[in-house]
């Protein structure tokens, strides 16, 4: 008897933990995935599994994502506002991107968001 509860409270853990690690993206948005606070992924929408209480995902809502400030290659990259926080930014294909303009992220690279003009 001690055996079989010991055995339906690991499945019930092991359960919990996974629960736990499930994330999801809505259809406009972008994931950014970090663990323990360094920048590991951008996360396309849909369901996503990941460590629980070691990564985290903070959502992205592309409909109001716009660069803060001018990015623009020459001068190495700007400004995007996500949220409350200003991420250092690069331009994908190398062409300046105004101020205003609606973008996606493409990737993360180091420290640095890269971004892409929404068409």
């Amino acid at each position: 008897m001690a055996v079989t509860a010991l055995v339906i409270m690991s499945v019930l853990l092991m359960a919990l933990y996974v629960a736990a690690g499930l994330k999801t993206v809505k259809e406009h948005q972008q994931g950014l995935l970090t663990r323990f606070g360094k920048h590991l992924a951008v996360l396309p929408s849909g369901l996503h599994l990941i460590v629980p209480f070691v990564d985290k995902v903070q959502r992205v809502d592309l409909r109001s994502l716009v660069v803060a400030e001018r990015v623009d290659p020459d001068t190495g990259g700007g400004l995007v506002r996500i949220g409350a926080e200003a991420w250092p930014a690069k331009s994908a294909g190398g062409e300046p991107i105004g101020l205003g303009t609606p973008i996606e992220i493409v990737q993360i690279q180091g420290q640095f968001v890269v971004v892409t003009p929404v068409r």
